[in-house]
């Protein structure tokens, strides 16, 4: 099982890699074989799902009712923009033009481990995003974990 946590702030190179970095690589579970799908996510971020949990959210992608409009076009948004990378010897993984764009990102990006996966977004935006969840913390836990 894969998980990562922290954050980090990683150059974009022109080619559109980024460097995982060394402490989040360290997250990976052997059976990921050091591959990512990267795919949309949400409020304006896009996910690296190392391998072996892809595997587990792709389940409950296929239990989705397929006569249901909303999943079917769940599925068309999330699946339009997936796409499968490999660390390089350097660590790093190569994000599509269109990726790139919908996280608004272009010569910086700021990774966040999410337990099951990595969120890649436009430090400002991340920023603006957790300025806004900050004040309500305390009550986000209050409502989750009782």
């Amino acid at each position: 099982m894969s998980t990562f946590y922290g954050t980090d702030l990683c150059a974009i190179d022109a080619k559109g890699r980024l460097n995982v970095p060394a402490r989040m690589r360290r997250g990976l579970d052997p059976e990921a074989n050091d591959t990512f799908v990267i795919v949309r996510g949400f409020e304006g971020c896009v996910n690296m799902y190392p391998l072996d949990e892809w595997s587990k959210y792709g389940e409950k992608l296929r239990a989705l009712k397929s006569g249901d409009d909303d999943g079917r076009a769940f599925l068309r948004l999330l699946l339009e923009s997936a796409h499968e990378t490999t660390l390089d010897g350097q660590g790093r993984v190569s994000l599509t033009t269109d990726l790139l764009s919908l996280a608004g990102v272009t010569k910086e990006a700021k990774l966040l481990g999410a337990m099951d996966h990595i969120e890649v977004w436009n430090p400002k935006r991340y920023g603006e995003l957790s300025t806004s969840a900050t004040p309500n913390f305390e009550g986000l836990a209050r409502k989750l974990f009782s």
